[in-house]
């Protein structure tokens, strides 16, 4: 059970599943391109994991469909911020947006989502899970494993938490349209 939860978090803070999750979520039409969206993602995903494990590498077909939730979420993520842009780009009022709750936002975010994803990533390496993604990067195994959990997870969860908490502190700086006609 542990070796599950981890290949969640693991493919939620991943870059080559969150990137083009958004990307595909932003982009498609239909909820149905999501979801096969998320199931292109999901495949590619796992090439990659057996290229990089090759000779010999074998699909673990048991936690197949467990690799389809976090490029399912991902997907979902961008068609949802897709949609909230869409709504709130035809409700713009003439005022202006406060920059302090997007500053606050911004620093804020980037600490707690920084925080997290340095958490999973010492939490990933604890439990030895980060040894075929260094040999990844053409180092021995266990050689430098911190700088992997840095770059992997560390980096991008803190322009992750940067950008969702300042668009979090732009829909609180925004004004409140009033209802003068």
């Amino acid at each position: 059970m542990p070796g599950i939860v981890l290949q969640l978090i693991s493919g939620l803070a991943s870059p080559l599943i969150f990137f083009p999750g958004l990307v595909v979520g932003w982009f498609a039409r239909r909820w149905w391109q999501v979801v096969l969206g998320a199931v292109a993602i999901a495949v590619l995903s796992q090439a990659e994991v057996l290229l990089i494990e090759l000779p010999g590498a074998e699909p673990d077909w048991a936690r197949a469909p467990m690799g389809v939730v976090a490029p399912l979420a991902w997907c979902a993520a961008g068609r949802l911020l897709r949609l909230w842009y869409q709504r709130t780009s035809g409700l713009r009022s003439g005022g202006s947006i406060k920059a302090l709750p997007v500053v606050v936002g911004m620093v804020l975010g980037a600490v707690v989502v920084g925080a997290l994803a340095l958490g999973v990533g010492l939490l990933y390496l604890r439990e030895g899970q980060l040894e075929f993604q260094t040999i990844q990067f053409g180092r021995a195994a266990g050689s430098d494993d911190y700088e992997t959990v840095f770059f992997q997870y560390l980096l991008p969860g803190l322009l992750l938490g940067q950008l969702a908490g300042g668009l979090i502190g732009r829909v609180f700086g925004r004004p409140i349209a009033s209802s003068r006609a």
